[in-house]
Protein backbone atom coordinates (compact mmCIF):
# COMPACT_ATOMS: atom_id res chain seq x y z
CA UNK A 1 0.00 0.00 0.00
CA UNK A 2 2.91 2.08 1.06
CA UNK A 3 4.83 1.52 -2.06
CA UNK A 4 1.67 2.83 -4.12
CA UNK A 5 1.02 5.64 -2.63
CA UNK A 6 5.26 6.53 -3.41
CA UNK A 7 4.39 5.44 -7.00
CA UNK A 8 1.11 7.77 -7.40
CA UNK A 9 2.96 10.60 -5.45
CA UNK A 10 6.07 10.29 -8.06
CA UNK A 11 3.83 10.34 -10.93
CA UNK A 12 1.72 13.47 -9.67
CA UNK A 13 4.66 15.03 -9.39
CA UNK A 14 5.74 14.24 -12.72
CA UNK A 15 2.86 15.57 -14.42
CA UNK A 16 2.81 18.85 -12.68
CA UNK A 17 6.93 19.58 -13.84
CA UNK A 18 5.66 19.18 -17.49
CA UNK A 19 2.47 21.16 -16.60
CA UNK A 20 4.55 24.50 -15.08
CA UNK A 21 4.30 27.49 -17.28
CA UNK A 22 8.06 27.36 -18.33
CA UNK A 23 7.45 23.83 -20.44
CA UNK A 24 3.72 25.55 -21.52
CA UNK A 25 6.10 28.22 -23.48
CA UNK A 26 8.28 25.79 -24.73
CA UNK A 27 5.81 23.66 -26.26
CA UNK A 28 4.35 27.33 -27.95
CA UNK A 29 7.61 28.56 -29.69
CA UNK A 30 8.08 25.03 -30.91
CA UNK A 31 4.75 24.79 -32.65
CA UNK A 32 5.76 28.54 -33.42
CA UNK A 33 8.39 27.99 -35.10
CA UNK A 34 7.44 24.68 -36.95
CA UNK A 35 4.72 26.82 -38.76
CA UNK A 36 7.07 29.46 -39.52
CA UNK A 37 9.34 27.33 -40.57
CA UNK A 38 6.78 25.55 -43.03
CA UNK A 39 5.63 29.11 -43.83
CA UNK A 40 9.60 30.42 -45.36
CA UNK A 41 12.47 27.92 -45.76
CA UNK A 42 14.87 30.58 -44.63
CA UNK A 43 12.86 31.17 -40.94
CA UNK A 44 15.48 28.62 -39.38
CA UNK A 45 18.23 29.34 -41.94
CA UNK A 46 21.07 29.22 -39.30
CA UNK A 47 22.74 32.44 -40.51
CA UNK A 48 19.18 34.55 -40.65
CA UNK A 49 19.19 33.23 -37.00
CA UNK A 50 22.80 34.60 -36.03
CA UNK A 51 21.31 38.08 -37.54
CA UNK A 52 18.33 37.83 -35.63
CA UNK A 53 19.99 38.13 -32.19
CA UNK A 54 21.89 41.45 -33.42
CA UNK A 55 18.40 42.86 -32.79
CA UNK A 56 17.75 41.92 -29.37
CA UNK A 57 21.62 41.56 -27.90
CA UNK A 58 22.56 44.58 -26.53
CA UNK A 59 19.32 44.41 -24.74
CA UNK A 60 20.11 41.41 -23.36
CA UNK A 61 23.35 42.71 -21.44
CA UNK A 62 21.14 44.75 -19.44
CA UNK A 63 18.28 42.19 -18.11
CA UNK A 64 20.45 39.75 -16.50
CA UNK A 65 21.33 42.65 -13.57
CA UNK A 66 17.76 43.80 -14.12
CA UNK A 67 16.62 40.29 -12.92
CA UNK A 68 18.74 40.15 -9.75
CA UNK A 69 17.31 43.67 -8.97
CA UNK A 70 13.69 42.29 -9.51
CA UNK A 71 14.42 39.52 -7.45
CA UNK A 72 15.25 41.33 -4.60
CA UNK A 73 12.09 43.56 -5.14
CA UNK A 74 13.49 46.49 -6.51
CA UNK A 75 13.57 48.10 -10.13
CA UNK A 76 15.93 50.28 -11.80
CA UNK A 77 14.82 52.33 -14.70
CA UNK A 78 17.85 54.34 -14.54
CA UNK A 79 19.96 51.96 -17.12
CA UNK A 80 19.21 53.21 -20.43
CA UNK A 81 20.00 56.30 -18.95
CA UNK A 82 23.56 54.95 -18.07
CA UNK A 83 24.14 53.30 -21.21
CA UNK A 84 23.95 57.15 -22.63
CA UNK A 85 26.03 58.32 -20.43
CA UNK A 86 28.72 55.98 -20.54
CA UNK A 87 28.35 55.92 -24.37
CA UNK A 88 28.29 60.03 -24.55
CA UNK A 89 31.82 60.03 -21.94
CA UNK A 90 33.83 57.31 -24.28
CA UNK A 91 33.27 58.92 -27.34
CA UNK A 92 34.46 62.73 -26.10
CA UNK A 93 36.92 61.09 -24.60
CA UNK A 94 37.92 59.19 -27.89
CA UNK A 95 38.07 62.15 -29.88
CA UNK A 96 39.45 64.31 -27.19
CA UNK A 97 42.56 62.37 -27.88
CA UNK A 98 42.15 59.35 -25.90
CA UNK A 99 43.34 56.01 -27.16
CA UNK A 100 40.31 53.38 -27.57
CA UNK A 101 41.11 51.18 -24.82
CA UNK A 102 41.24 53.71 -22.26
CA UNK A 103 38.13 55.08 -23.69
CA UNK A 104 36.22 51.68 -23.33
CA UNK A 105 37.46 51.61 -19.84
CA UNK A 106 36.58 54.99 -18.79
CA UNK A 107 33.00 53.95 -20.71
CA UNK A 108 32.86 50.94 -18.22
CA UNK A 109 34.36 53.04 -14.80
CA UNK A 110 31.17 55.70 -15.67
CA UNK A 111 28.30 53.31 -15.56
CA UNK A 112 29.82 51.15 -12.57
CA UNK A 113 29.74 54.57 -10.90
CA UNK A 114 26.63 55.71 -11.78
CA UNK A 115 25.57 52.10 -10.94
CA UNK A 116 26.93 52.72 -7.45
CA UNK A 117 25.58 55.91 -6.81
CA UNK A 118 22.06 54.21 -7.85
CA UNK A 119 22.35 51.80 -5.08
CA UNK A 120 24.19 53.97 -2.36
CA UNK A 121 21.35 56.33 -2.66
CA UNK A 122 18.83 53.02 -2.48
CA UNK A 123 20.67 51.64 0.88
CA UNK A 124 20.67 55.41 2.05
CA UNK A 125 17.33 56.73 1.41
CA UNK A 126 15.42 53.52 2.69
CA UNK A 127 11.80 55.15 2.98
CA UNK A 128 12.02 55.94 -1.26
CA UNK A 129 11.25 52.97 -3.12
CA UNK A 130 14.02 51.93 -5.75
CA UNK A 131 11.84 53.30 -8.47
CA UNK A 132 11.35 57.09 -7.04
CA UNK A 133 15.25 57.04 -6.57
CA UNK A 134 16.22 55.74 -10.40
CA UNK A 135 13.18 57.74 -12.24
CA UNK A 136 15.25 61.02 -10.33
CA UNK A 137 18.52 59.36 -11.70
CA UNK A 138 17.52 58.83 -14.73
CA UNK A 139 16.90 61.72 -15.55
CA UNK A 140 20.54 62.95 -14.27
CA UNK A 141 22.22 60.90 -16.19
CA UNK A 142 20.19 61.44 -19.31
CA UNK A 143 20.74 65.19 -18.67
CA UNK A 144 24.69 65.12 -18.10
CA UNK A 145 24.90 63.61 -21.27
CA UNK A 146 23.35 65.97 -23.32
CA UNK A 147 24.91 68.51 -21.18
CA UNK A 148 28.32 67.31 -22.59
CA UNK A 149 27.18 66.72 -26.14
CA UNK A 150 23.99 68.79 -26.41
CA UNK A 151 22.12 67.43 -29.07
CA UNK A 152 25.07 66.18 -31.49
CA UNK A 153 26.29 63.19 -32.36
CA UNK A 154 29.92 61.86 -31.72
CA UNK A 155 31.74 59.07 -33.69
CA UNK A 156 34.83 58.63 -36.36
CA UNK A 157 35.89 55.38 -33.93
CA UNK A 158 38.44 53.23 -35.11
CA UNK A 159 37.69 50.44 -37.76
CA UNK A 160 38.06 47.24 -35.18
CA UNK A 161 36.04 49.00 -32.78
CA UNK A 162 33.39 49.25 -35.03
CA UNK A 163 34.11 45.26 -35.68
CA UNK A 164 32.86 44.23 -32.61
CA UNK A 165 29.13 44.98 -32.98
CA UNK A 166 28.90 43.77 -36.41
CA UNK A 167 32.06 41.05 -36.22
CA UNK A 168 31.34 37.20 -36.24
CA UNK A 169 33.97 34.22 -34.60
CA UNK A 170 33.09 30.97 -36.98
CA UNK A 171 29.55 32.14 -37.82
CA UNK A 172 28.36 33.21 -34.78
CA UNK A 173 28.64 36.74 -33.67
CA UNK A 174 31.03 38.34 -31.26
CA UNK A 175 28.16 40.05 -29.13
CA UNK A 176 26.51 37.00 -28.93
CA UNK A 177 29.70 35.14 -27.59
CA UNK A 178 30.52 37.61 -25.59
CA UNK A 179 26.57 37.71 -23.65
CA UNK A 180 26.97 33.77 -23.49
CA UNK A 181 30.14 33.67 -21.24
CA UNK A 182 28.47 36.56 -19.08
CA UNK A 183 25.18 34.99 -18.47
CA UNK A 184 26.95 31.74 -17.73
CA UNK A 185 28.49 33.89 -15.06
CA UNK A 186 25.47 35.73 -13.51
CA UNK A 187 24.14 32.85 -13.55
CA UNK A 188 26.45 30.84 -11.42
CA UNK A 189 26.30 33.76 -9.50
CA UNK A 190 22.86 33.63 -8.61
CA UNK A 191 22.16 29.43 -8.37
CA UNK A 192 25.80 28.88 -7.19
CA UNK A 193 26.69 30.66 -4.78
CA UNK A 194 25.96 32.03 -1.23
CA UNK A 195 25.35 35.79 -2.60
CA UNK A 196 22.76 34.60 -5.34
CA UNK A 197 21.06 32.76 -2.45
CA UNK A 198 21.12 35.82 -0.40
CA UNK A 199 19.77 38.44 -3.43
CA UNK A 200 17.03 35.15 -3.08
CA UNK A 201 16.10 35.34 0.72
CA UNK A 202 16.08 39.33 0.49
CA UNK A 203 13.73 39.65 -2.19
CA UNK A 204 11.46 36.75 -0.57
CA UNK A 205 11.74 38.57 3.27
CA UNK A 206 14.05 41.41 3.28
CA UNK A 207 12.92 41.77 7.47
CA UNK A 208 13.87 38.53 8.24
CA UNK A 209 17.34 38.65 6.58
CA UNK A 210 18.28 41.68 8.13
CA UNK A 211 17.38 39.44 11.27
CA UNK A 212 19.10 36.56 9.95
CA UNK A 213 22.51 38.37 9.41
CA UNK A 214 22.70 39.47 6.01
CA UNK A 215 24.29 42.41 4.30
CA UNK A 216 20.99 43.29 2.99
CA UNK A 217 21.88 47.19 2.36
CA UNK A 218 25.90 45.64 0.91
CA UNK A 219 24.06 43.21 -1.31
CA UNK A 220 21.97 46.27 -2.63
CA UNK A 221 24.99 48.15 -3.37
CA UNK A 222 26.60 45.53 -5.40
CA UNK A 223 23.37 44.50 -7.22
CA UNK A 224 22.76 47.92 -8.23
CA UNK A 225 26.90 48.45 -9.23
CA UNK A 226 26.69 45.15 -10.93
CA UNK A 227 23.16 46.73 -13.04
CA UNK A 228 25.73 50.13 -14.04
CA UNK A 229 28.25 47.99 -15.36
CA UNK A 230 26.38 45.45 -17.73
CA UNK A 231 24.86 49.19 -18.71
CA UNK A 232 28.16 50.21 -20.39
CA UNK A 233 28.92 47.38 -21.28
CA UNK A 234 25.89 47.54 -23.60
CA UNK A 235 27.35 51.03 -24.29
CA UNK A 236 30.11 49.52 -25.42
CA UNK A 237 28.61 47.15 -28.24
CA UNK A 238 25.69 50.10 -28.93
CA UNK A 239 27.83 52.31 -29.68
CA UNK A 240 30.28 50.06 -31.80
CA UNK A 241 27.06 48.96 -34.09
CA UNK A 242 26.00 52.33 -34.21
CA UNK A 243 29.25 53.53 -35.29
CA UNK A 244 28.47 57.04 -33.13
CA UNK A 245 26.77 58.28 -30.37
CA UNK A 246 23.86 60.71 -29.29
CA UNK A 247 22.09 61.65 -25.68
CA UNK A 248 19.09 59.90 -26.83
CA UNK A 249 20.72 56.59 -27.48
CA UNK A 250 18.91 53.80 -25.85
CA UNK A 251 15.70 55.18 -25.37
CA UNK A 252 13.51 52.80 -23.78
CA UNK A 253 15.75 50.24 -22.90
CA UNK A 254 14.82 49.75 -19.29
CA UNK A 255 11.51 49.02 -20.57
CA UNK A 256 12.83 46.25 -22.89
CA UNK A 257 15.12 44.96 -20.20
CA UNK A 258 11.75 44.52 -17.27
Amino acid sequence: MEHREIIAKKQFDLKAFFFQWEWILVLLLIIINIINSSISPYYMDLKSLMDATMTFLDRAFIVLPIAFVMILGDIDVSVASIVALSSVVMAVSYNGGAPMPAAMIICLVVGTLCGLINGMLIVKFKELPAAIITISTQIIYRGIAYIILEDQSSGNFPDWYQALGWGYVAGIPIMLLVFAVFAFLYGLLLHKTTFGRSVYAIGNNITASRFSGLKVDKIKVVVFTLAGFMSAVTALFLTSRMGSTRPNVAANYEIDAI
